[in-house]
């Protein structure tokens, strides 16, 4: 199985390389793209850029920052950079302060093929961003320490035999993401979020260590150092395709969060035109596969038909995967975040980092 992924995956990075007019070319334009560092921008490199001949001049350059989020709340950010990828939570509060780009179906018409319930609108009804993959929020465990039936509840990570064996993130996203998910599986839902605070409350006394960045999550998992966490989905793909035997990702019966990953233009960027032309790209179904192949990415244009090897690779296929997963209202998250993140801080304050 392993080794038909792996030729489906050689194949279309041969297919990238061959291609003519990519962002090796020399351009009139060259368009940069916030993005995070580390394997996430070589796979935007290999599945998306490498193809993209846009016929207009412009070539796309990936800029690795610790936050991009972040580097759009910068007063100078119209002027270093015409994209950037964020979270969909991210994308929905840069809206709200006006930092962001907003379009009509026209000028994108590639986001037809979006599902409409994950499109990122503004009050008014226009996209503030191209919704252009998706990953889950599931339990990242080490096969080595852990199997996945202990896991088979978010409930599990509270077990007392866990102590000093897991992890959790930082207070900024263990507010949206963790206590989110965690409230849904305690019969809460991101309006009444006490149920996760009160689940994290019995988790915490297990924690090591908070991690700092995935790069940080991925050698404690790896190593044996915890035996589980609530993780990406994609890290665990990618950890396994670099030759990580020992991980594995659960689904708990509650389901697990869905993580959308938005492009948005900021607020007064240069050649927003080109910019589009990039988005609409990105939107295809083509572009899309090549990333679900190379680091596990889950496609939002619906045409996308993931090979059965995939699927395998993934755990089951992706349909059942979209019905496990919670896809709540990011607007209330948005709302209310600054003040479950301040409760969030609290309440990591004496897990050390």
């Amino acid at each position: 199985m392993m080794n038909r992924l792996k030729a489906l995956m050689c194949g279309a990075v041969l297919a990238c390389a061959g291609a003519a007019g990519g962002a090796g070319s020399a351009s009139a334009q060259e368009l940069t793209m916030a993005v995070w560092g580390g394997g996430g921008a070589n796979t935007w490199r290999e599945a998306f850029i490498k193809q993209f001949n846009p016929g207009n001049g412009s070539t796309i350059k990936m800029v690795e920052v610790p936050n991009p989020a972040g580097a759009l709340r910068s007063p100078a950010a119209a002027g270093q950079y015409n994209l950037a990828l964020v979270t969909y939570f991210e994308a929905i509060a840069l809206s709200n302060a006006g930092l962001i780009e907003s379009f009509d179906d026209k000028q994108l018409p590639g986001i037809a093929d979006v599902d409409p319930k994950f499109l990122t609108k503004d009050k008014a009804g226009r996209h503030v961003g191209l919704p252009a993959y998706f990953t889950y929020y599931g339990i990242a465990y080490n096969t080595d320490l852990a199997k996945a039936q202990d896991f088979a509840s978010w409930q599990g990570l509270a077990d007392p035999k866990w102590k000093g064996k897991l992890s959790l993130t930082r207070p900024v996203y263990l507010a949206p993401y963790d206590a989110v998910i965690m409230a849904k599986a305690m019969g809460g839902s991101e309006k009444d979020i006490d149920p996760g605070f009160k689940l994290l409350e019995k988790i915490v006394p297990n924690v090591l260590a908070t991690y700092t960045s995935l790069a940080h999550m991925n050698t404690l998992l790896t190593r044996g150092e915890v035996a589980a966490v609530p993780f990406y989905a994609s890290r665990v793909w990618s950890l396994r395709r670099q030759g990580a035997s020992n991980v594995g990702i659960v689904i708990p019966k509650e389901g697990a969060l869905m993580l959308p990953y938005v492009v948005v233009i900021p607020k007064g960027a240069k050649n927003q035109d080109k910019a589009l032309v990039w988005m609409n790209y990105i939107a295809g179904a083509e572009p899309q596969l090549r990333a679900a192949l190379l680091d596990g990415w889950l496609p939002m244009n619906s045409k996308v038909k993931l090979p059965e090897d995939l699927q395998k690779t993934l755990g089951q296929p992706y349909e059942q995967i979209v019905k496990s997963l919670y896809s709540p209202d990011w607007r209330i998250v948005v709302e209310h975040n600054e003040a479950r993140v301040d409760r969030a801080e609290k309440l990591m304050s004496g897990v050390k980092q």
